[in-house]
C-alpha cells in the first residue's frame, strides 16, 4: 500500500521535495514500509514528536505539546550504494555513467545538493581530460569550486578535490603547450594509453603509444633543431640526406617537404642526436611491434592485438628515454 500511494503521488506529477512523508503514526512495520517505499525518491520526511508525553515521558505525546520535525531526508544520509556505484564507474574512467548517476543523484538530495552538484563538474572535467578536450577539461575544474568542496564533510568527495587540485598545474600546462609537440603532451598521451590498457582496451592503448613514438621525434626536431615534420626546409637537412629526402618527401602540391616517423627519426640520427641513435639500436624490436599493430582490427588488418604487443611497445618507450614516468598525470580514484 506504500508503494501504491509513492507511484500514487508521482503519477500525479510530484516530484522531490514538493512531497513530505510523514511516518509518524501507525504500527512500527507500517513507519518502516513507508519510509522504505519512499526514501529511494528524494522526499522530504517530517516526523511529529512532542516536550511532553505520557506514561513518565514514555508514552504518546499530550495534546498541545506536539513539535513537528521537518525537512528530514533520509536520502542523504543513505545513498551510499548509489555513491559506491559512481566510485566504481569513475575508477574504471566510465565517466559519462559516473556523471548520469550523479544526475540521479543530484535530484533527491537536499541536504548535499551543492556537493553533488560541484562532483558532476569534477567528473566532466576527467571526462573532457580524458578526450583530450584540454582546455574544457580546465573550465569545468574551475566550475567545481574546489576549494569549496575541501570545505565539505564528505570525506571521499573532499579527498578527490584534494587530488584534483594537486594536478591542476600538470593540465594548465598541457593546455599551454596544446599545439605543438611537447614532453607533457607526450606524458599525457602516455597516461591515456595506461588507462586504456587497465580497461583492457588493448587495441586503443597500443594506437596511442604508437602516436607517442612519432610524437617523441616530432618534439625532438621541433624543440631542439626548430624543425617542423611537415614544413622542413631544405638547408635544415644535412647534406648526406638531403637529396633522398627532397626526392622522397617533397610534396608536389605545395612543395612542401613533410617526412613520416620513420623519416624522423632517421634525420635525428643523421643530425647526431642520442634519441636517433637510442631509436637505431632498438629499431628491429621496433619493426617487430610495428608489423603487430599494423594488422590489428584498428589499422590494416583483423587481428586482436594482445597485451603482450602493448608491454612490448611500452617498454621499447621507455627505454628511449624521453620522459621520467613519475612525471605523468595520474587520475585519482574515489575511495568511499
Amino acid at each position: 500500500k506504500a508503494e501504491e500511494t509513492v507511484q500514487r503521488v508521482l503519477v500525479r506529477g510530484y516530484r522531490g521535495k514538493e512531497v513530505i512523508v510523514d511516518y509518524t503514526g501507525g504500527t512500527k512495520n507500517m513507519s518502516v514500509a513507508l519510509a522504505l517505499a519512499a526514501i529511494t525518491h528524494g522526499f522530504s520526511f517530517s516526523y511529529v514528536g512532542g516536550s511532553e508525553r505520557t506514561k513518565d515521558g514514555v508514552g504518546i505525546v499530550v495534546n498541545g505539546y506536539e513539535k513537528v520535525y521537518p525537512s528530514i531526508n533520509p536520502w542523504d544520509f543513505l545513498a551510499v550504494e548509489e555513491k559506491r556505484k559512481i566510485a566504481a564507474l569513475f575508477n574504471q574512467y566510465q565517466f559519462k555513467a559516473a556523471r548520469n548517476l550523479t544526475d540521479n543523484l543530484l535530484e533527491r538530495a537536499t541536504k548535499y545538493k551543492s556537493v553533488f552538484k560541484k562532483l558532476g563538474f569534477l567528473i566532466d572535467g576527467y571526462y573532457s581530460w580524458d578526450l583530450f578536450r584540454h582546455q574544457r577539461a580546465l573550465e569545468f575544474f574551475k566550475k567545481a569550486k574546489i576549494d569549496e568542496i575541501l570545505e565539505t564533510d564528505d570525506k571521499a568527495i573532499k579527498t578527490l578535490a584534494i587530488d584534483t587540485k594537486k594536478i591542476l598545474a600538470l593540465l594548465e600546462d598541457i593546455v599551454k603547450n596544446d599545439k605543438s609537440p611537447s614532453i607533457i603532451l607526450m606524458l599525457d598521451l602516455y597516461s591515456n594509453a595506461e588507462r586504456r590498457f587497465e580497461e583492457g582496451k588493448i587495441d586503443d592503448a597500443i594506437l596511442r603509444l604508437y602516436r607517442l613514438v612519432e610524437m617523441s621525434a616530432q618534439e625532438k626536431l621541433f624543440r631542439k633543431y626548430d624543425i617542423d615534420v611537415s614544413d622542413i626546409k631544405e638547408d635544415q637537412i644535412p647534406e648526406k640526406c638531403k637529396n633522398e629526402f627532397v626526392k622522397n618527401y617533397k610534396s608536389q602540391r605545395d612543395g612542401k617537404i613533410k617526412i613520416s616517423q620513420t623519416a624522423a627519426f632517421k634525420l635525428i640520427y643523421v643530425l647526431g642526436d642520442d634519441l636517433g641513435q637510442r631509436f637505431k639500436d632498438n629499431e628491429s624490436r621496433f619493426l617487430d611491434i610495428q608489423y603487430s599493430r599494423n594488422y590489428s582490427y584498428l589499422v590494416h588488418g583483423f587481428n586482436s592485438s594482445n597485451e603482450k604487443t602493448y608491454e612490448l611497445l611500452r617498454d621499447f618507450i621507455l627505454g628511449l628515454n624521453i620522459f621520467e614516468v613519475k612525471d605523468a598525470p595520474v587520475f585519482p580514484k574515489i575511495v568511499i
